[in-house]
């Protein structure tokens, strides 16, 4: 019986919420190599549930990476399939029965603007950094938060990701966050980088442990280890948690029990327990990515000049000129009573129009000479809906 997780290598940039459908084939051995049957096992299965999902995704359909033997794969294909969880593997009378689960697009696609959204992806640290001391992956925080960077930066076109070298908050205050702790660090990341989503959490558990394996002579003890990654989603305009997640994978160590690890070094990663630990951090990425693209996208005024403000969003995000927002304001008189109490309100009549776009900002205008422009910096704009 194996467990592992396999992901998609091509990720839609339309992604959407998704469904887990279970999936199940049976093949007859025969005189074939097991692993080739186990291929064809788990195309068949993948198929299965995409079958009942609506789906026609055949087997032909799914290309695996053949690393099926190491229990650690990745899937690709053209279809809606995101991930699959092999839940189940029985080899009985020498039938192999595969048993998976698949998260599968579904069929709606959600309303939204098709901006790139802005994200601030602070560092994840060690909940119990003492966990660190077998192989002396002190650095494991840093290294999960470049990792999870880099998958946002790859593969998910959907998220403008800058990573920051800090923690959101301290790790003994994750165990009762409350909204006037969010307000005040919302406050100063919008501040700070004009952004309206902000990516933190914590790794809350890479323990180490034995597993006693049956044999036909004698038990097998092997090493394993424990990953848990504690996610959360901050809108942090709107000062709301739109995700709070938990992601768990455990994998074999195959490193001495006291060897030091190079977390820089590709062996680590191509390992057990190193694949583990990608596969979960996808996954937490997928969701985020899934989530950003159904939410609307808004941005704070950086500043104001007469007749004109500016945001930082621009052609990189898919912001053109002549693209049309709305300004929302908040009846608090200062900045700060802004942030810490985000009641916003559409002004009505003005619409502001894209009058010039660089890279990362653009410069709006309202469209009609007749309705003035005043704003102020950390009012918000928003994509005009389409009339």
């Amino acid at each position: 019986m194996f467990r592992f997780l396999l992901f998609l290598l091509y990720i839609l940039s339309t992604n959407v919420y998704a469904q887990w459908i279970e999936g199940q084939a049976s093949v007859a051995v025969e005189d074939a190599e097991l692993d080739e049957i186990r291929v064809m096992a788990i195309k068949n299965a993948i198929a299965d549930a995409a079958y009942k999902n609506g789906s026609f995704i055949t087997a032909q359909d799914i290309v695996l990476d053949g690393l099926l033997v190491s229990s650690k794969a990745q899937i690709r294909t053209q279809g809606r399939i995101q991930r699959v969880e092999i839940v189940d593997e029985t080899l009985i009378d020498n039938v192999l029965t595969v048993t998976v689960n698949v998260d599968i697009l579904p069929l709606f696609e959600c309303d939204s603007d098709p901006y790139t959204r802005s994200l601030v992806l602070s560092q994840f640290q060690l909940l119990k950094p003492s966990q660190a001391r077998h192989g002396n992956i002190f650095d494991f925080g840093r290294q999960v938060t470049q990792r999870m960077a880099q998958q946002l930066t790859d593969n998910q076109p959907v998220v403008d990701t800058l990573l920051i070298n800090q923690a959101f908050m301290p790790t003994s205050d994750f165990n009762s966050i409350d909204h006037s702790q969010i307000a005040a660090k919302a406050s100063l990341l919008v501040k700070t980088y004009h952004r309206q989503y902000v990516l933190f959490g914590f790794i809350r558990d890479i323990s180490l442990f034995e597993q006693v394996k049956e044999g036909l002579l004698e038990d097998d003890v092997s090493l394993r280890r424990n990953f848990t990654l504690e996610v959360y989603l901050l809108d942090a305009l709107h000062q709301d948690i739109v995700i709070q997640n938990s992601y768990h994978g455990e994998g074999d160590w195959e490193f001495d029990y006291n060897e030091t690890i190079d977390l820089n070094n590709s062996l680590f990663w191509r390992s057990d327990f190193g694949r583990v630990v990608l596969n979960t951090i996808n996954s937490a990425v997928l969701d985020v990515s899934n989530t950003m693209t159904c939410l609307p996208s808004m941005l704070p005024v950086v500043s104001v000049t007469p007749g004109y403000l500016s945001i930082a969003l621009g052609t990189r995000h898919g912001v053109k000129e002549g693209d049309l927002f709305e300004l929302y304001q908040s009846p608090q008189p200062s900045m700060e009573a802004q942030l810490h109490y985000p009641q916003w309100y559409k002004q009505p009549d003005l619409i502001l129009e894209v009058e010039h776009v660089a890279n990362r900002s653009a410069k709006l205008r309202s469209s009609d000479k007749n309705v003035p422009l005043i704003a102020a910096p950390y009012d918000l704009v928003s994509p005009a809906p389409l009339m």
